[in-house]
């Protein structure tokens, strides 16, 4: 069953903040994957595009040429209703039916529409066709970030892997003592530590000092 839409306007879809490149990137990853899964189809009736959550089409397959008249639905400002309808069900547009499936990014943030057209009457396949390839996308850009994630982390993580909270505040009291040439009455003040504190953490750091004085 295809539906015949007017969408209300009232809630804006949500914008891509990914950059220039990262967008590339991610609409190669799209454009490839789509390609793929539509390879062992080979039917002329078929075309395949990808399109911004703002209406503008990034890329159309080889056997189609000129943009989507689907993508008319989107340069408009969707509510999450009217973007739910979209999705749920194929649509009709002057004889061709249009099936759409949103690509989700690491962060469940809608950045990329698959859309697949047909001349042929609504087909059930297509339509899982589309929800199944729209989800490989989401899932391969979830990957994706993931590793880049993870790389960012353990470059993050190296800075810190050596940092002890107690080996710097040891190093602190050290220089502290060298400055003030072990006089604890000037240490605590330049430490703003209690005296009694001071000397629980010399202790504690086994710092003689007289080995300062």
């Amino acid at each position: 069953m295809s539906t015949h839409l007017t969408f209300p306007t009232t809630t804006p879809v949500i914008k891509s903040n990914y950059n220039s490149y990262d967008y590339e990137n991610i609409v190669k990853l799209a454009y490839t994957t789509i390609e793929d899964g539509l390879a062992s189809l080979h039917d002329n009736n078929i075309c395949s595009s990808l399109i911004s959550t703002d209406g503008k089409t990034l890329w159309l397959s080889n056997e189609f040429s000129g943009n989507f008249e689907i993508a008319n639905l989107l340069s408009d400002n969707l509510t999450c209703g009217a973007q739910v309808r979209l999705y749920a069900a194929p649509i009709e547009l002057h004889g061709i039916f249009y099936y759409l499936a949103p690509v989700y990014s690491h962060t469940d943030e809608t950045v990329l529409v698959v859309a697949i057209s047909s001349t042929q009457n609504c087909c059930n396949v297509l339509f899982a066709l589309t929800q199944s390839l729209a989800r490989e996308v989401s899932e391969k850009l979830k990957f994706h970030y993931y590793e880049q994630g993870n790389f960012k982390v353990d470059k993050q993580e190296q800075r810190f892997a050596n940092l002890d909270i107690h080996s710097v505040e040891k190093a602190l009291i050290i220089e502290v003592a060298q400055a003030c040439k072990g006089k604890i009455q000037q240490m605590h003040k330049v430490l703003n530590m209690g005296r009694t504190t001071l000397w629980r953490k010399l202790k504690q750091y086994e710092i003689n000092i007289k080995d300062y004085k």
